[in-house]
């Protein structure tokens, strides 16, 4: 949330037009979905089967975002009023000083998760001796907690990127002589490959190898147990018991691979909205704000992506999981016995 795209006095029509649909439109309905998205996977999380390091990573970003949405709600209100907007003296500070920081440290701690949890994957696919070392609670609390002050420290500096003024009411405005100093700049692009660009490389590198590695293993147990049952078929006297016991195996076969092929799928998507969502909103901040609206029509599409990212990369995630996958079914359908 980089606040990319902010209005101006002098905001020419047909972009005023386009801000007010992107922020009192589009964006409302993005943030309306998050919050049901991240609902529901918490509801899910809660009632599933993963052990405490799986669902506390897990719980970490779902409720990341579902606070990122919340929080949301003011930013948005603010983002679609007039930029001469009269505010309480409260209301101008938060805005300004308050809100800038938490929105982005939410957004980066949820992107920090990910990465913690893609590691995590990597590891378990690449090199499952070394899975069980690294699974383990105590682990898993020390990274979310150093990850959690990480990017609190990336995003403190932001404070002074906006002031408030009182001419005749408070108001909201950049703090130019800070933006315009080099030692600022020096930041931005700092914070902003810490906070985006670095993890997000990281996330795509690691997943990319984790879907090749996984693909080649799901291929060659395929292999093996089409193998295993056609030299069974061979060997096996012909009689109902034995063909029925045949056709199991194969439903079992059938059923595991459409998991994994849906398990491959949804990393492949992951690593889709990563790219297309995140990486912009880092493009955005490093772009100079002149008096001109050259960027704002950018600043408002990458800052809908990255709220539409933080929207649905939690019920992605829970979908990665057969026991919570199977769950959400089961809750789709109402076949509340057997959930």
């Amino acid at each position: 949330m980089n606040n990319s795209s902010c209005s101006s006095v002098d905001e020419p029509p047909d972009v005023a037009g386009l801000r007010h649909l992107t922020y009192a439109i589009i964006m409302p309905v993005i943030l309306a979905f998050g919050m049901l998205f991240n609902t529901f996977s918490l509801v899910a999380a809660a009632r599933s089967n993963l052990n405490s390091v799986a669902l506390s990573y897990l719980f970490a970003i779902i409720l990341s975002n579902l606070s990122l949405m919340i929080l949301a709600v003011p930013w948005l209100m603010h983002r679609a009023s007039q930029s001469d907007q009269c505010y309480s003296h409260a209301t101008a500070f938060y805005h300004a000083n308050i809100e800038p920081i938490l929105l982005n440290w939410l957004a980066t701690f949820s992107t920090y998760v990910l990465l913690c949890m893609s590691i995590e994957r990597f590891v378990s696919v690449i090199q499952p001796s070394l899975f069980h070392r690294i699974h383990v609670l105590s682990r898993a609390v020390l990274a979310l907690a150093t990850s959690l002050c990480m990017c609190l420290i990336f995003h403190l500096p932001t404070y002074l990127k906006w002031s408030i003024t009182c001419p005749d009411c408070w108001s909201v405005t950049i703090e130019k002589d800070v933006t315009s100093t080099t030692l600022w700049w020096i930041y931005i692009y700092t914070s902003q490959t810490m906070a985006r660009f670095a993890p997000c490389a990281a996330l795509v590198l690691l997943n990319i190898i984790t879907i090749f590695k996984y693909r080649r293993i799901i291929n060659k147990r395929s292999r093996m147990t089409t193998n295993a049952v056609s030299a069974s078929q061979t060997n096996t006297p012909s009689n109902s018991t034995n063909n029925l016991s045949i056709v199991k195996k194969k439903i079992v076969l059938s059923a595991s691979s459409q998991d994994e092929k849906r398990q491959l799928k949804l990393l492949s998507g992951l690593v889709c909205l990563v790219a297309v969502c995140i990486v912009p909103a880092g493009v955005a901040a490093l772009l100079p704000h002149p008096d001109g609206n050259e960027h704002y029509v950018f600043g408002f599409v990458v800052e809908a992506l990255e709220l539409f990212h933080h929207s649905v990369i939690s019920l992605v995630i829970c979908m990665c999981n057969n026991d919570i996958h199977r769950r959400v079914r089961k809750m789709i359908t109402c076949n509340s016995v057997s959930f």
